[in-house]
């Protein structure tokens, strides 16, 4: 049996050790390690140890516990709350009004906290229960809850594309930069689609009564004091860094100064907050570094054993053309994710399609923005659903696992549709970065 076929049933066994419950990390460098040894001999061991110093020296994974801290602090700020009460009366009256609100509210806290986890939660702590006491179809309404949540990973400042970054060598500050039109641009859609449903079947998301409406002044009051918060905190992340002012690291740093300055100004800054963020940011960190590791020694050996050498092959004998390739690629990213940690994924395949991406002339950072797209797919795809995941932990009991994946199908069919205008107008990831230069 050749090294190339031993390298896939390796890849193939790491799989499957996630499938069963196995720890991403352990599964991650315990095969390589076993592999490693019989194939390229005692050297895997020292290998080990330099991959582990080599994750522990790159500087994008600064920017990573930072914008987790940043992230943690907002989710106890009280900024979603005052967000959504804006956006509910605004919206409210509309038909699904409120699944409108709940996406145009998850939009800009994406944008203060990059993480799906925190910004599903909180969301649906926030919106669930008002949705279903006006009678919202339950697909409906947590779809609405489960696609905003997750906006946080193809939003800037998304922890996914700072790990996409270290991992493909391309600028996080750029990546930040090209990630805005599409993230907007999957917003705008969202909200789209929700609109065009509850036209065409009102009772799926029947607007809020006169009774409960906020009009006139007040309202334009309570949705610009809302949107000050969020503003200056996406301004001044995200404007240092497009404006070069700022590194991410250092931007990340800003925002968590920027996320306790509104929690000091809300009221809502106390040792508690402070140290629970403090501890939730220690445990996801320490939980990337890991996997990060596991994930950089699968990528030393499975390179070692010609593995990249024969997936290359594999996918070049098709002959489909950049385009073909892509789409490959992404439809590889996808069935993956499906059974895979997003992080682990990062870590195998970028490392193995960077040859690829290059010979098809390919910019990483195009097809980073599309890997972000197409893993907000997966995140809504059993089995490793971890959006609905997050949200069961909050739902009442009459909302089903059932309920949440018929919701999460018709804006699956929207992030496709977003992925594919992607493909199509390339200018829609590139032209904001081309602004840097």
């Amino acid at each position: 049996m050749t090294p190339e076929i031993l390298a896939f049933i390796m890849l193939g066994l790491i799989v499957f050790a996630i499938m069963i419950g196995i720890p991403v990390a352990f599964a991650l460098a315990s095969f390589p390690l076993i592999f490693g040894f019989f194939m390229l001999g005692p050297r895997v061991f020292p290998m080990f140890g330099v991959q582990a110093f080599g994750v522990f020296l790159t500087y994008p994974f600064v920017a990573a516990p930072l914008f987790i801290l940043m992230g943690a602090l907002m989710e106890r700020s009280g900024i979603a709350d005052q967000l959504y009460e804006s956006f509910y009366h605004l919206l409210g009256s509309l038909p699904g009004g409120l699944a409108l609100a709940t996406v145009a509210m998850a939009t800009i806290f994406g944008a203060c906290t990059g993480i799906v986890g925190a910004g599903v939660i909180t969301i649906g702590l926030l919106a669930l229960p008002s949705m279903l006491s006006r009678g919202y179809d339950k697909a409906l309404a947590t779809g609405s809850i489960m696609v905003g949540g997750g906006l946080g990973v193809t939003i800037p400042p998304s922890i996914m594309l700072i790990l996409y970054g270290a991992a493909s060598g391309v600028s996080i500050a750029r990546l930040f930069v090209a990630a805005i039109i599409p993230g907007l641009l999957l917003g705008i859609l969202y909200l789209v689609y929700i609109y065009i449903r509850a036209r065409i079947q009102p009772s799926v998301g029947p607007p809020i009564s006169k009774k409960e409406r906020i009009t006139g002044k007040k309202l334009v009051r309570m949705t610009l004091v809302s949107l000050v918060p969020p503003i200056f905190l996406i301004l001044a992340v995200l404007g240092s860094i497009f404006f070069g002012i700022v590194s991410p690291s250092e931007a990340g740093s800003m925002g968590v100064l920027g996320a306790m300055i509104l929690m000091v100004v809300t009221g809502r800054f106390n040792r508690k907050a402070l140290s629970e963020s403090v501890a939730y940011t220690l445990r996801i960190t320490t939980a990337i570094l890991f996997i990060c590791l596991g994930g950089k020694l699968f990528t030393g050996v499975f390179i070692g054993m010609g593995g990249d050498v024969g997936l290359r092959a594999f996918m070049q004998a098709f002959n489909l053309g950049s385009t073909g390739m892509i789409l490959m690629m992404l439809f590889i990213i996808f069935i993956m994710g499906m059974v895979m940690d997003w992080i682990a994924l990062i870590f195998i395949l970028i490392p193995v399609f960077g040859p690829i991406l290059e010979s098809i002339g390919v910019d990483h950072l195009f097809f980073g923005i599309l890997f972000c797209t197409t893993l907000e797919i997966s995140n809504m795809t059993p089995p490793f659903a971890y959006s609905v995941f997050y949200l069961k932990t909050i739902t009442p009991p009459e909302v089903t696992i059932g309920d949440m994946y018929r919701g999460c199908v018709p804006f699956a069919i929207v992030d496709a549709l977003c992925t594919a205008l992607l493909i199509g107008f390339p200018q829609l990831v590139m032209w904001l970065p081309s602004l840097m230069d």
